[in-house]
């Protein structure tokens, strides 16, 4: 299970789970990792999929499935009302909770994806409309910045809770090279998986020189230099 990311009052933890989870599929795991658990679509989609209305045989498809070892991902407020379940509904579970060192470039990520919808970009495809200093809004960056705070505090209550200690991997880590990521992931959860892919493999990196000025900005509010 990956911890992922909100649209306005939800969580977008911008971690780099997408980017990880297509790299998984690159080396090997027969359907990309999802967020099962997203109400906002992901969800429902694969729900009609798998042709299921029940929970339970939601649930239960899961273990059906091709891939020998079922990964997924998620945030804190799409699994929180199933947290005190998760182990019962998967009770070999593994957890590799994903983070970023950086939490002001964090947040100024999520705004940039909620302003122009770009969430994620494959390698070659074209940008999205370019954002300029007018687009730029502090209130909305410190909020999503709470958010992922939140999000982390329910994360480590929920590991304390159930005597949980995730593998860690930080995105800072990766970012330049998946198979950073990967060389510590296959061997620790046991994966019939390839350790390297092509470097070129998941989705381009979509931060710039805006996002470095307004990241800078952000860092000077949170500690009272501006």
């Amino acid at each position: 299970m990956l911890p992922q990311a909100y649209h306005h009052d939800r969580l977008t933890p911008r971690a780099g789970s997408t980017h990880l989870c297509a790299a998984l599929h690159q080396a090997g795991q027969l359907a990309e990792p999802n967020e099962i658990f997203n109400p906002r679509g992901p969800a429902g989609q694969e729900s009609q999929r798998r042709q299921v209305s029940l929970f339970s045989d939601y649930i239960a498809s899961f273990a059906a499935g091709p891939d020998e070892t079922f990964i997924f991902k998620t945030c804190w407020q799409d699994v929180a009302p199933l947290a005190p379940a998760l182990t019962r509904l998967f009770p070999d579970l593994h957890v590799v909770y994903l983070t970023r060192r950086n939490d002001a470039a964090q947040a100024v990520s999520a705004f940039k994806a909620e302003v122009t919808g770009e969430w994620h970009r494959r390698q070659g495809a074209a940008a999205a409309d370019t954002l300029t200093e007018a687009d730029f809004s502090m209130k909305r960056i410190l909020t999503i910045h709470a958010l992922h705070a939140m999000d982390r505090r329910g994360w480590a209550g929920w590991f304390a809770a159930q005597s949980i200690s995730p593998l860690r991997l930080v995105y800072e880590d990766f970012e330049a090279d998946v198979n950073i990521a990967l060389r510590v992931l296959v061997p620790a959860l046991g994966l019939k998986l390839r350790q390297e892919v092509p470097p070129d493999t998941g989705y381009e990196k979509l931060a710039d020189r805006l996002s470095q000025d307004w990241t800078q900005r952000l860092l000077g509010r949170l500690l009272n230099l501006s």
